[in-house]
């Protein structure tokens, strides 16, 4: 099995990114529309996007994509945007190893705290033992945030008190 990460975004991610986002049955329609629409942005824009991705690829098979960006107003603080992976390939390191290697392009950007949001609902009990698992912090909680009795929950990573 040969992995390889790449950076550059390409016209044909964006139907990657529908594909594998609809493919964990957590997200509904306009959420995996809006997960489309930032590759499609990037290669409108570019950097000016304010969107990163880095792609995990498994024999030339795209099976993961993490997205994340600076936070507009804040030197050196990035989201989490998105970070999914293949049902197929859940829970065998791929999604860890997605996230070490955004971390690390965040540190090398100059990034000192990573960004992630997620929901409070039963479903997602597994995304937030990922992060807590991956050294993020519960920093925050907002109820009824998404909708009634679904909480939006925030974790943190900071990189400068590592």
């Amino acid at each position: 099995m040969k992995i390889k990460f790449r950076t550059e975004v390409y016209p044909t991610d964006i139907e990657i990114v529908r594909k594998l986002t609809a493919g964990t049955g957590f997200f509904n329609g306009e959420e995996i529309a809006i997960a489309a629409e930032l590759p499609s942005e990037k290669l409108e824009k570019g950097n000016a996007s304010g969107y990163e991705f880095i792609f995990l690829e498994v024999d030339g098979v795209t099976m993961a994509y993490s997205c994340y960006g600076r936070i507009p107003l804040t030197k050196s603080s990035y989201d989490l945007y998105w970070i999914v992976t293949d049902t197929a390939y859940r829970n065998k390191g791929f999604g860890k190893e997605l996230l070490r290697k955004t971390e690390q392009d965040i540190m090398i950007r100059g990034g000192t705290a990573l960004y992630a949001e997620t929901s409070s609902r039963r479903q997602y009990i597994p995304t937030r033992m990922f992060y807590e698992h991956n050294g993020y912090i519960l920093k925050a909680r907002f109820e009824d945030y998404y909708d009634t009795e679904d909480d939006l929950v925030m974790y943190v990573k900071r990189f400068d008190l590592l």
